[in-house]
This record gives C-alpha cells, sequence and structure tokens, in this order.
C-alpha cells in the first residue's frame, strides 16, 4: 500500500507545507510572549515549536532533493529550481541553529535579562521567516509557472525560447535567437557546417571523417568515424547558465565523449563525459582534471545525452533521468562545444543549446 496519491508525483508537495505552518506558529507565540512575558507556557510553546519546525524543514528539504531528481523540468524552470533548492539549503541551517539556540537558552533564561534576549530571538526568528518566504515563492513559482509535478508540464516541454523571441536563421546550419540560444539540426551538408561555423579548438575534419548517413530512427544524420583520433570543437556565442541537448548513438564507438561549457581555452574548460559506462562532471584546469560528480549508467541505441548548468548546479541526464548532480564554483561565460576522442564510429542527430540566462 502506498501513502502517496497515485496523482502525486513524489511525497515533497505532501509536507511542504508542515515547516510552514509550524515555524509561523512559532513565531506568533513568540510575540505572545513579548506582550504576555509572565505566561511561561508561551515561551515554552515557541521553542517547541522550532524545534519541530527545524526538523521539518530538513525532512522536507531530502524530500525536495529526491523530487527534483525525478520530475520534468522544462529548460527555462531550471534557474528557479536551483534557487529554491540554495534558499531551501540557507532556511534549513539557519532554523536548524536557531532552533538548538533557543533550546539552550530555554535552559539557561534565568542567568539573562528577560526581556533582551526575547526581542532579540524575536527578531531573529523573523528574518528566518523571510529565508523561509523565499523558498516557499521560488516552489511556488516552479509550480503555478512552470508546471512543474503536474500533468501541465507536458505543454512546457518543448519550450525552447521566450514568448516573443522567434529562431532566426544564419547563413547555413546553426539557427539562433537573440539571447544565444541556437540548434544544428545535421544533414546533407553536415561537413561544410562542421568546417565553417564550428571553431575548430584542436583536431581537424579528417580526425573525425564526418559523413552523412541515412539512419531508420531519424532520418539522414551526423557519422563521425574516429581511427584513434581526437577533435575539440565549439560553436556559438559566450553564454552563462544553459541547458544543453544532444541526440546521441555511441554503440560502436570505444573513447570518451564529452560536453564542454564554459569554455575558456584548451586549458580552462566545464565538462560534462561519457565513457564505458560511466557519466562525469568535471572541470579541466591548467592540466588538471577535477571531478565534481560521476555516476554509472548503462546505455544503448539513441539516447537524449542533456546537461544543465546554472550557477554552482552541475546535472546529467540520459532521455530525462537524473544520472548525476554536481556542485561547483561557476566559470566566466563562455561557448558550448564538444570533444571526442577514441575509435569507431558516434552518430548524432541534433544539438540544442538553450540559454536560462
Amino acid at each position: 500500500m502506498s501513502f502517496i496519491p497515485e496523482w502525486a508525483p513524489n511525497v515533497h508537495p505532501m509536507i511542504v507545507h508542515f515547516p510552514i505552518a509550524l515555524l509561523f506558529l512559532a513565531v506568533l507565540f513568540d510575540l505572545g510572549t513579548l506582550i504576555f512575558r509572565d505566561v511561561k507556557w508561551l515561551r515554552n510553546t515557541a521553542v517547541s515549536l522550532y524545534i519541530l519546525g527545524a526538523l521539518a524543514t530538513v525532512v522536507t528539504y531530502f524530500t525536495g532533493k529526491q523530487a527534483a531528481d525525478v520530475v520534468t523540468v522544462p529548460a527555462l524552470a531550471n534557474p528557479v529550481l536551483n534557487e529554491h533548492a540554495d534558499w531551501a539549503q540557507y532556511t534549513v541551517w539557519f532554523f536548524g541553529i536557531y532552533g538548538l539556540t533557543r533550546l539552550l537558552a530555554l535552559w539557561g533564561i534565568k542567568y539573562l535579562p528577560k526581556i533582551i534576549p526575547s526581542v532579540l530571538f524575536f527578531l531573529i526568528a523573523v528574518g528566518g521567516i523571510g529565508l523561509l518566504y523565499e523558498t516557499a515563492e521560488h516552489g511556488a513559482e516552479l509550480v503555478f509557472r512552470y508546471g512543474v509535478g503536474v500533468q501541465a508540464i507536458k505543454n512546457l516541454e518543448n519550450v525552447t525560447v521566450r514568448p516573443g523571441e522567434q529562431f532566426v536563421p544564419s547563413a547555413a546550419g546553426i539557427v539562433e535567437v537573440e539571447n544565444g540560444s541556437w540548434e544544428w539540426d545535421p544533414g546533407q551538408n553536415a561537413e561544410l557546417i562542421l568546417r565553417e561555423q564550428f571553431n575548430w579548438v584542436q583536431g581537424e575534419m579528417a580526425a573525425i571523417n564526418p559523413s552523412a548517413i541515412n539512419d531508420t530512427a531519424f532520418g539522414t544524420v551526423l557519422a563521425m568515424n574516429l581511427q584513434n583520433g581526437m577533435a575539440f570543437l565549439t560553436a556559438g556565442r559566450v553564454l552563462k547558465s544553459i541547458q544543453v541537448d544532444v541526440e546521441l548513438n555511441t554503440d560502436e564507438f570505444s573513447g570518451e565523449f564529452m560536453l564542454v561549457h564554459h569554455f575558456q581555452d584548451t586549458l580552462k574548460y566545464d565538462f560534462l563525459s561519457l565513457k564505458n559506462g560511466i557519466m562525469k562532471l568535471g572541470r579541466e584546469q591548467h592540466a588538471k582534471v577535477k571531478i565534481m560528480e560521476e555516476g554509472n549508467f548503462r546505455w544503448s541505441g539513441w539516447i537524449d545525452l542533456r546537461m544543465v548548468i546554472d550557477g554552482r548546479h552541475f546535472r546529467g541526464y540520459i532521455d530525462d533521468k537524473l544520472v548525476i548532480h554536481g556542485h561547483g564554483e561557476e566559470l566566466p561565460p563562455g561557448p558550448v562545444g564538444f570533444r571526442i576522442q577514441g575509435l569507431g564510429k558516434i552518430l548524432m542527430n541534433k544539438i540544442k543549446i538553450q540559454s536560462l540566462s
């Protein structure tokens, strides 16, 4: 028997209101202690509510992390999701420390002037309610603006640009919008587009021997045939927060495929890589590789490889399933691209880069 109704995507929306109610009640009881200073049970009740509220924030935070890993999030909602997670973390730390402090103060309150700590504690708690409000406001925006976790999400999955923006085709191949988002759907002119619209950071055309071939699933796709070669390409404008989707087939390839973002130069960039059933989020910096997070995931056939980078949040998905979620300091904005090295054939159908800024 499941305690979660079939219409609920996860347990998070079922418990999210408990910390809000408990902590607001705690502040109201705290206000009562300022008005009725001789009524001891008001202070005891307030402290109990703060402790319960702090525990509820911890439970709600971790159910929220689990929920973020399983729900489908439209590209433009990712910055809101990350802000919601950050504010939630601040709230957990604040009320965890504050609740413990109030409990200790309750035990030793007779050694302190009564009115001064009561006023200070109340004002500090009001500040904490501000953190709680920001957390709740961003959570509500995810649901009511972007439909995260509800059936309305299906209407937003294909949103690639903001209202009012239109894709403007460039001279050939890549199409762009004003905010820097771009798409490339490889076709008969794949070699020409790779040569003229991509920046070849390392390697050359002969290293990947590109060609357009027919695939039963997608029609004309790009095939890259490597003989222990390597190529490193970037394209598009300098971008900050991004979602990158690539339709990919690596069944006949042995080596490493790497999506690169925030590219600064060949010695400094961030990446998401696939190699031997392992996905990694990392940073190349001055010939040293720092791995932020890695995870195992077996795949075969065509996959939709996705990475979402916003602020200090780095996420990697395969076919809408979160594989890894890492954190790191944000690099300056930079273009997006890919780096491949190994032996065999890689098939690619589409690259879609969406600016989230």
